[in-house]
């Protein structure tokens, strides 16, 4: 059961809102079969619970210009909720429904068995190999979060409508992507990360390298505990690991100076 009111964060135009209709499961795994995905591939659609339709934003409900040109086909920004079976492993699952659609999608996640939320975005673009189709040309991930978290307060306000750019559909769709992928950063820093616009650039940088530090840290920290991991092993891991600790807290003081 659905428990967040999705419209008072993102502020949509009333014409977008779409009633959220099932989308039945058989027709997003028909959908990514036709997208030519592997079987292995369709069973993480068993992650997700449901998915329906939340609004549609068009030029007729929002007066931001449509983008068409030999990259792009974007007449509409898709919203999607989605409930989830587990909040674990799902950013695989996400990507399988974002694949379903040739529209740039925005999914509003909400796990059941165990409660968090998670927004992922998907930019779709024209695929240069096979004519008609689109393949999804990036991701932006909140990763796993609680809504009702005070230090997410500030990326949910930066959701909404009239904050984020209506020159284009594309545009628009970037923006809430980036605001997005920044929340990924508030588990290691403690904050949500807001610069000024001049800056944007630049906090994108360090948070993209912040990110990636602290997936060498905790891949490290998975190979440390190994089995097969020797006592000169993990001596030599602990070792790399306090590098890149050290490189991850010199990026996060440089976000700090940034965001004051």
């Amino acid at each position: 059961m659905k428990t967040i009111a999705w419209n008072d964060i993102l502020k949509l135009p009333d014409g977008a809102l779409a009633g959220e209709r099932r989308v039945p499961k058989t027709q997003l795994a028909e959908q990514a079969k036709l997208a030519k995905a592997s079987a292995t591939s369709i069973k993480l659609l068993d992650k997700v619970r449901d998915v329906r339709f939340f609004a549609s934003l068009n030029k007729s409900n929002s007066r931001i210009l449509p983008v068409k040109d030999d990259a792009y086909g974007i007449e509409s920004v898709i919203f999607l909720t989605c409930g989830l079976n587990s909040t674990t492993g799902i950013a695989e699952a996400l990507r399988m429904v974002h694949g379903c659609f040739p529209n740039p999608t925005v999914i509003l996640a909400e796990g059941f068995a165990n409660s968090g939320n998670a927004v992922s975005a998907a930019l779709r673009r024209k695929s240069f190999a096979e004519h008609g189709s689109f393949v999804t040309e990036k991701i932006y991930s909140s990763g796993p979060f609680k809504a009702e978290s005070p230090e997410y307060a500030p990326y949910l306000e930066r959701l909404s409508f009239a904050t984020l750019p209506q020159t284009t559909l594309l545009d628009y769709l970037v923006a809430l992507g980036d605001r997005t992928l920044l929340a990924r950063s508030v588990k290691v820093l403690g904050f949500y990360p807001v610069c000024k616009d001049a800056d944007a650039g630049l906090l994108m940088g360090h948070v993209k390298e912040m990110n990636a530090l602290t997936s060498k840290i905790n891949e490290l920290k998975d190979a440390k505990k190994s089995k097969d991991a020797t006592l000169a092993d993990t001596t030599k891991l602990r070792v790399e690991m306090r590098k890149l600790e050290r490189q991850r807290e010199s990026v996060m003081d440089e976000i700090k100076e940034i965001c004051r």
